[in-house]
């Protein structure tokens, strides 16, 4: 039994799913009764087979998704549409933004909570690490902390940490670079975490600027003493983040006052009142 694969479709090399196979009746059974060939997939199979999709990265608009859809789930001319809803209450997650001015400005400059989401397998790319601009698979990732006291920095030096191993384990042949302003303690601190492929380097950060014809970045930075220049394919940048301009607007239309508070995902959110019954924040409140 085969499946004649349509032109113009095509495959990622660098995509570690394959298709999964359809578990068919044996040969031997098949003839003994009337019972349906094609057994279907499990649960596990069919959540593995709908995180491949066709892996496209970027919408060129080309309408390949259509044309392979069988169930024919895609509709392009779908338009939005209001739904009034009935409840009883309202909670309200968070929504974490990052505040830094280079994610807008450098199209491969990410936040952490962006390259996070990219390592889940349940994330948009499927556990793939890849350059938003062109959706390659980096080989080089430099992590920039920015944290405004002490407490802040540890916090997410061992967040950054966290990721770059990873992202090691999940990418063959990638390096990644850590800044920082104290490298010996966060060797020390760190020993087990430290393999090989992670970079910590400990120097002042001067500029970051975008490769024209690449989009590339290079990181310029002082280094005892002496000003450096090094290239990138991506760049995470790390730091607390900042209330969205959604979830602000969100709460003023609802007569909320979060006086500047962050909500904060967390593995155990636990529910914060608000001046108005029945509505309520969720996670950690800064």
């Amino acid at each position: 039994m085969g499946e004649i694969q349509p032109r113009y479709i095509i495959d990622f090399n660098d995509i570690p799913s394959k298709r999964q196979h359809m578990p068919e009746l044996k040969v031997e059974e098949r003839i003994t009764n009337f019972e349906e060939v094609e057994l279907g997939f499990s649960i596990e199979k069919a959540q593995q087979e709908a995180r491949r999709c066709l892996s496209c990265r970027r919408c060129l608009g080309c309408g390949l998704c259509l044309a392979v859809c069988k169930p024919k789930a895609i509709v392009f001319e779908q338009e939005d549409e209001f739904v009034e809803l009935s409840i009883d209450e309202i909670v309200i997650a968070p929504e974490m933004v990052s505040s830094s001015p280079m994610v807008n400005e450098y199209i491969n400059v990410i936040n952490a909570f962006q390259f996070e989401s990219m390592l889940s397998l349940n994330g948009p790319t499927g556990g793939v690490i890849m350059r938003p601009f062109d959706g390659d698979i980096p080989q080089k990732i430099a992590f920039i902390i920015n944290a405004k006291s002490d407490g802040d920095n540890n916090y997410l030096i061992s967040y950054a940490v966290c990721e770059a191993v990873l992202a090691l384990q999940k990418t063959e042949k990638l390096a990644v670079s850590i800044f920082v302003s104290d490298k010996e303690s966060i060797i020390k601190t760190y020993e087990k975490e430290i393999k090989e492929g992670l970079t910590v380097i400990e120097g002042e950060i001067k500029e970051v600027k975008e490769k024209e014809d690449t989009k590339n970045l290079s990181v310029i930075f002082i280094e005892n003493d002496q000003s450096r220049e090094e290239e990138f394919d991506m760049i995470v940048r790390v730091q607390l983040p900042k209330t969205s301009s959604y979830l602000k607007a969100l709460s003023m239309k609802l007569g909320l006052n979060m006086n500047d508070k962050i909500l904060l995902d967390t593995p155990s959110p636990t529910l914060t009142d608000t001046s108005v019954p029945n509505i309520f924040y969720t996670g950690l409140v800064l």
